[in-house]
């Protein structure tokens, strides 16, 4: 399977009998898909990418955010934490900031703020959106971390809003 521009192109080999002994022949068949969506390749790459931990979130529950939420991914990058916030909006985001705050128990490690548009180009159109925040905290831990993430538009309006507990004791991949 490989990308050409913007084909898709998948092979399907089966091995055939030859009349000379130890000499075996391939039969290939290629497939290309044309103009293959962006989101297919963004679900296609799921499956190719290194050990996911899936993370079991909450939505604050303060109000209806903008940004619906879909699935948490957490992932190793030299041996530090790094996530991948999916869902969706209905507005078009202009920017913001992004607070981050992770716990051990009732002890603040974390408490950051970053620019939104530091973190995924803006302004976002309405549509499926990944929010990526990359080296947060150690990946292996051996305390169960408390990790709250919170979106506001320019105008400090809350428009995502989620937390999770974090630790390394499961794995798999799993969307709310």
């Amino acid at each position: 399977m490989w990308v050409d521009g913007d084909n898709l192109t998948i092979s399907i080999c089966q091995t055939k009998e030859s009349s000379i002994p130890l000499l075996k022949i391939f039969e290939c068949q290629a497939m290309a898909i044309p103009h293959v969506h962006p989101m297919f390749l963004l679900i296609l790459s799921l499956f190719c990418l290194p050990t996911l931990l899936a993370i079991p979130f909450q939505d604050c529950g303060w109000g209806d955010y903008p940004i619906k939420l879909t699935g948490v991914e957490v992932f190793e990058e030299q041996n530090k934490a790094s996530l991948n916030i999916t869902g969706s909006t209905n507005k078009v985001i202009t920017g913001g900031f992004v607070l981050l705050g992770v716990n051990i128990g009732n002890k603040k490690i974390i408490d950051d703020i970053y620019e939104l548009s530091e973190l995924m180009t803006c302004p976002v159109s309405p549509g499926p959106i990944v929010l990526p925040l990359h080296k947060l905290f150690p990946f292996s831990t051996e305390e169960k971390m408390r990790v709250s993430i919170s979106v506001n538009d320019p105008d400090h309006e809350e428009i995502m809003c989620l937390y999770f507990y974090y630790d390394t004791s499961s794995t798999g991949v799993v969307f709310a």
